[in-house]
């Protein structure tokens, strides 16, 4: 069941009144404002979304901005060989991945990281090219292997030195810290393993 922004205030504004802790209408949309940019921030950060935005690119296709549906990028484009599609899901499903986004690489470890990635691209694309369809059709091979690359080390350059996992929780101190009372359990609450 979806509410609309206004429902939600209403019903935060109606449990604060109940508990007696009659809070100002203003704070109470500020803090629910800030809950939604996190949880906005979460939600585009998300890996699973990365691995499915990646799969569609191999496909040649696009996100349609108006109807946000993924759409050929042109109806002559040949199809992409379902192999060569579970093939990489599987392999980028195994890098990214909340582990990786919230970790603490060093510049040394992700080069070496994405050369290995490089590395196997290379091999397999070069080894398969006849399984794949893609016998001699450099440019493919070439457009694949930037899609992974660039998705990928986008994912490493975040975890540089846990520069998201700071991010993330300093967002989540400062929530917390701004709300003297108990609350409920929000969205967040989920990341919060050590309590």
């Amino acid at each position: 069941m979806e509410y609309s922004q206004e429902d939600l205030m209403k019903q935060m504004q109606m449990e604060s009144m109940q508990s007696g802790q009659g809070q100002d209408p203003n704070s109470i949309y500020s803090d629910y404002m800030r809950e939604e940019k996190v949880k906005n921030i979460l939600s585009q950060l998300n890996p699973d979304s990365l691995v499915e935005d990646i799969e569609h690119r191999i496909r040649g296709e696009k996100r349609n901005t108006f109807t946000h549906q993924w759409e050929k990028i042109s109806e002559n484009t040949k199809p992409i060989n379902e192999l060569l599609i579970s093939n990489y899901i599987s392999f980028l499903g195994s890098i990214l991945n909340q582990n990786t986004s919230l970790s603490n690489y060093s510049a040394n470890e992700i080069n070496n990281i994405m050369s290995m990635i490089i590395e196997y691209l290379t091999d397999d694309l070069t080894d398969n090219d006849e399984r794949y369809g893609l016998k001699g059709n450099y440019n493919e091979m070439t457009r694949i292997g930037n899609i992974i690359c660039i998705s990928t080390f986008s994912v490493f350059k975040r975890a540089l030195n846990g520069q998201e996992a700071r991010r993330i929780f300093s967002s989540l101190r400062v929530t917390e810290s701004l709300s003297p009372q108990p609350q409920k359990k929000g969205i967040l609450d989920f990341l919060k393993f050590w309590n």
